[in-house]
């Protein structure tokens, strides 16, 4: 007995029916709608093309071609789409383009993950994750240049005069954008660039004595930024440094951005971990507690993510330290853990190295902090958090002085906006050990007037206030502290051990002077 030759499993391997005409026109059928999905497919991975699209590119009725894929593929149309797209999928694992199994899996149309994990591990008879981590670990160590991709175009000088200026000006943005981690210069006259959504331009003109810089995303026709630097140094930090600072400070806001927009169910862990990063670093309640949520969801997704253990140790220890959590004691341990993991999984990443020199430094480990800030800033010595946790640890030791200086550093790469709010405080609480009250006043006020919606440095700027005799400022600066924290006292506060024990007394003491209840 002759029974039905068995469906391939590779739908892309030759098969033949036996039979006369009629078999060889139902293949054809059967072919002509496998073409029609597979082309739909090259153009669009997540097209959705059912059976009446396929019936109507093979020439037939839906009825007719149902039966044509069961004699010949033993498969209905729903279950060959699935198929082709499973294979669509496991070749992008293969070949290592996406940073997930999620991106794969919505990038090819599946929308469920955990069903798409399911059906793959069922057909390919291992899980979608070993299939990419078989593929990063095959990965060449030369590795293309990954990070946003800045076509950086000659400067113009606005003087005829001035063409050898703009040459220079160029080459020296050039040499400081290529010290940008998060970075990759191309050619303008470059062909085929990779991710076009990811190609920044970068274009100025030099004129009267300074660089007029416009950041485009040439794709959607936006200018991300237009900033303006005098040429020469400024604090010891050269113009085209600074220029790059605020490029790289752009396109890390505008990552954040997009990740805010992507929804949560279609998030990647990437996105994840993108959007919970500025909420971890914030040092607010609230945000803390939004990020550690984002943060367990993409650490349930991949337990082996370092930057997610990094920033959820981080999140957790700044918990126990600033009063914001009942369980302070139980919040180190787990961020203990946190660190020692995100250190196990990625042992050279400079972000990963300056979250655990935070865990440590707020766990009292200085000098293994200190290390790891410093093995951090060889690896990418630009980075502003970890310019600023050199600060921050100073300050912890109760050296105002090398605080000081870390934080004007911080503050002349990066200026604005967080980064610079961040180092604002920490230079006031680096002035405040040095009880030099008044400054410390002005820089922790100056950071309020940036960014209004912060609690937690009143406790710093109404002791500052207390001791310098401002009693107003003082009061108002209490005031907002208690509208955060209702039920704050001056015992609370007292649990916090990572600020050096003198000065925390002082700030115990003008806390107390200027009436939060003991």
């Amino acid at each position: 007995m002759t029974g039905r030759q068995p469906a391939p499993t590779d739908l892309t391997a030759p098969w033949h029916e036996p039979g006369g005409g009629k078999g060889r026109g139902a293949q054809s059928c059967v072919m002509r709608a496998m073409e029609a999905v597979r082309q739909a497919l090259a153009r669009n991975p997540a097209a959705s093309f059912g059976l009446p699209a396929m019936a109507s590119a093979a020439g037939v009725s839906p009825r007719t071609l149902q039966r044509h894929f069961a004699r010949i593929l033993r498969l209905t149309p729903h279950g060959v789409i699935q198929r082709l797209r499973l294979d669509a999928a496991r070749q992008t694992l293969r070949l290592g383009e996406v940073p997930s199994v999620l991106d794969a899996c919505m990038r090819h149309g599946f929308e469920h993950p955990g069903r798409f994990a399911i059906t793959y591990a069922r057909t390919f008879g291992e899980a979608p994750s070993a299939t990419l981590r078989t593929a990063r670990a095959a990965a060449p160590t030369s590795a293309p240049l990954s990070g946003t991709r800045i076509m950086l175009h000659a400067l113009a000088p606005a003087d005829p005069g001035e063409a050898a200026l703009a040459r220079r000006a160029t080459d020296d943005l050039a040499i400081a954008l290529g010290q940008v981690r998060e970075l990759a210069l191309v050619c303008p006259a470059a062909r085929g660039t990779p991710d076009q959504m990811r190609l920044l331009r970068l274009e100025g003109r030099v004129e009267a004595g300074c660089v007029v810089l416009t950041l485009v995303r040439p794709a959607e026709g936006k200018v991300l930024r237009t900033l303006r630097e005098l040429l020469g140094a400024r604090g010891g930090v050269g113009w085209a440094d600074r220029a790059a600072a605020a490029v790289r400070a752009t396109v890390a806001a505008e990552r954040i951005e997009q990740a805010r927009r992507t929804p949560r169910h279609r998030a990647s862990v990437e996105t994840l971990v993108t959007r919970a990063r500025p909420a971890a670093l914030t040092q607010e309640p609230a945000l803390i507690g939004m990020a550690l949520d984002l943060l367990d969801e993409a650490l349930h997704r991949d337990p082996a993510h370092a930057a997610a253990h990094a920033l959820a140790g981080w999140s957790r220890a700044l918990g126990a330290n600033h009063c914001l959590t009942r369980d302070p004691d139980g919040e180190r341990e787990c961020a203990s853990e946190h660190c020692r993991r995100a250190l196990a999984f990625s042992p050279d990443d400079p972000e990963v190295l300056t979250l655990a020199a935070g865990i440590m430094s707020l766990t009292r480990r200085f000098d293994e902090a200190e290390d790891l800030v410093a093995r951090s800033l060889m690896l990418d010595p630009d980075q502003p958090e970890a310019l600023r946790r050199l600060g921050f640890i100073q300050n912890f030791r109760g050296d105002g002085h090398r605080a000081a200086a870390a934080f004007r550093r911080a503050l002349r790469a990066y200026p604005t906006g967080n980064d610079g709010s961040m180092s604002l405080i920490g230079l006031g609480v680096a002035n405040f050990i040095l009880g030099d009250y008044q400054r410390s006043a002005r820089a922790l006020a100056h950071a309020m007037e940036l960014q209004p919606s912060r609690a937690w440095p009143h406790r710093f700027l109404t002791a500052a206030a207390m001791h310098a005799g401002a009693h107003g400022r003082a009061q108002r600066s209490l005031d907002a502290l208690r509208r955060s924290f209702p039920d704050l006292t001056v015992s609370w506060c007292a649990q916090s051990d990572a600020l050096h024990p003198e000065a925390r007394a002082r700030v115990l003491e003008g806390l107390t002077r200027a009436g939060l209840p003991r």
